[in-house]
């Protein structure tokens, strides 16, 4: 017995090093075998390539999330993959840490970050970034104007302004996620490729002197400076943006600029986040000189009048394209302001992405 186990064991050693003699020769000799490879990285499905979804003919739209703000989210893109009459590449910006939990909420494959929707003409991709990229664009702000406003100096709010990083050359409709989208927003990239400017806001009445201290603490030198109070301060919670033309003027390299300068007076510049210092990087350089590179489109494309305490006009209402909670009580939170317009859209998301079945549940603040 004991000379039979010997020669069985011997055989034994024999065979795998015939293998693994076998297994070098026929590949290279860097393949890794199956033993290192990560668990279930033989079974895992190859990912498709979803950024060429849809080819031309695709539209591009672009959202930003964290945990705090998946309903919005969910319900957010939602809306779009139900307006769009083309196909849509839903782009979603997230923190690389939070990468597995919005894969799961997509119902994403193992080991992949986009997947198609179940209904519609639709794909949603998931961009994992670093909060170290954006940290030169968060501007210092007082609790007081978090609180009444909202998470403005998260990574999620910033991100916006580094896209040209993911998606290179692109032309981009970004949302923010406390939006609904009502219209086919089509005709808004259409309007926008022909006026043939980098970014484009939708109009509004509110003057850049409402925002920016008006007695320049800081000694902002920028030409012309009652004119530059007069500007509009266009709300840049929805924008549509040629990538290629902001990466080429430095867009994102004049913004940390005017944060840096903000920052070094103890944020006395401006009031609020991002949105001051994007709309500098393209008024200073129009009123030195440079033609003007913004364009502005309707306030149906971004109506921002669901706030509490603000009667919604029925005839804004009715003609709007893109719904825009502006402000601190975001419909997700249960003290939120006309959820009974935006819950449905949530219920809604189990329809193109079926594992997030059950998010539709009262969340608070």
């Amino acid at each position: 017995i004991a000379m039979l186990r010997a020669i069985v064991v011997a055989a034994a050693v024999a065979a795998c090093s015939s293998a693994s003699a076998g297994g070098r020769s026929g590949g290279s000799a860097d393949a890794p075998s199956l033993l290192q490879l990560p668990p279930h990285a033989a079974a895992a499905p190859a990912c498709p390539d979803h950024l060429s979804y849809g080819g031309s003919d695709a539209l591009d739209a672009a959202w930003s999330s964290d945990y705090r703000q998946a309903q919005g989210l969910a319900a957010s893109v939602t809306s779009a993959v139900q307006a769009v009459k083309r196909p849509l590449r839903a782009h979603i910006f997230v923190q690389r840490s939070a990468v597995p939990y919005f894969q799961k909420l997509f119902g994403m494959p193992r080991g992949c970050l986009s997947v198609e929707a179940a209904v519609g003409q639709a794909v949603a991709i998931l961009h994992p970034f670093d909060p170290e990229l954006v940290s030169k664009s968060i501007p210092l702000m007082s609790s007081a104007l978090l609180h009444a406003r909202g998470n403005l100096d998260t990574p999620e709010q910033a991100v916006r302004l580094y896209m040209h990083r993911f998606l290179d050359g692109k032309t981009v409709i970004w949302l923010d996620s406390d939006t609904i989208v009502k219209g086919d927003l089509t005709p808004l990239h259409e309007q926008f490729v022909k006026v043939n400017r980098t970014i484009a806001f939708a109009n509004r009445l509110k003057r850049l002197r409402h925002t920016m201290n008006i007695s320049n603490p800081c000694h902002f030198e920028a030409h012309a400076w009652d004119r530059l109070m007069d500007e509009i301060v266009y709300n840049t919670g929805v924008f549509i943006v040629n990538l290629e033309r902001w990466a080429s003027r430095h867009t994102t390299e004049s913004i940390e600029g005017y944060v840096a300068q903000h920052n070094a007076c103890d944020g006395k510049l401006w009031s609020g986040g991002d949105q001051v210092p994007m709309l500098l990087s393209f008024f200073v350089p129009f009123l030195r000189g440079a033609p003007r590179d913004w364009g502005v489109f309707g306030p149906e494309w971004n109506l921002d009048e669901m706030r509490c305490g603000r009667k919604l006009r029925p005839e804004r209402f009715k003609y709007a394209r893109v719904l825009h909670w502006a402000g601190g009580h975001k419909p997700w939170n249960a003290a939120g302001c006309y959820r009974e317009i935006w819950l449905p859209y949530l219920r809604n998301f189990s329809k193109p992405f079926p594992s997030g079945r059950g998010l539709a549940r009262t969340s608070r603040r």
